[in-house]
């Protein structure tokens, strides 16, 4: 099954890419990186600076994924993708076009529903039609120090 996961760097995401793997089970991995536009009221100068730097950003952290620890990809199928817009739409959009049958994203636990979800797993658990498995901070963790599972 093709998996799309969410991906910024952090420790959360790249147990997210270790568990979307997983579940390809040898099927095509599509990790995401989405860069918002800057605000539609901000002056043209402005706005020029804030959508040269994100992307430039977005790019490193893709461009970095296999020196961070992501060793499961040197053997899978996947493709890296910088995509404008507010994250959650972003998966879910990517996981239109390449027919996903699941997303994939870590969660930092900053969000409003007692610190369990961030605002992009909570937006994506609303408006995605397909599964959607979010690892937490402590399940990062556990992976990271080898005694969580290996596959899903």
């Amino acid at each position: 099954m093709k998996v799309v996961v969410g991906y910024d760097g952090s420790p959360t995401a790249r147990a997210a890419v270790t568990h979307a793997v997983a579940l390809a089970r040898g099927d095509r991995v599509v990790i995401v990186h989405a860069r918002q536009e800057p605000p539609a009221r901000v002056t043209s100068r402005w706005r020029e600076l804030l959508s040269a730097q994100p992307g430039e950003q977005g790019q490193a952290v893709l461009d970095a994924i296999l020196l961070e620890g992501n060793d499961e990809l040197a053997d899978a199928d996947w493709e890296a993708r910088l995509v404008d817009g507010p994250a959650a739409d972003a998966l879910v959009r990517v996981a239109d076009e390449v027919g996903a049958g699941a997303v994939v994203t870590g969660s930092h636990g900053y969000g409003a529903i007692g610190a369990v979800l961030g605002s992009v797993s909570q937006a994506l658990v609303k408006i995605a039609d397909r599964p959607v498995t979010i690892i937490g901070p402590r399940c990062a963790e556990r992976w990271a120090a080898g005694t969580g599972p290996s596959s899903p």
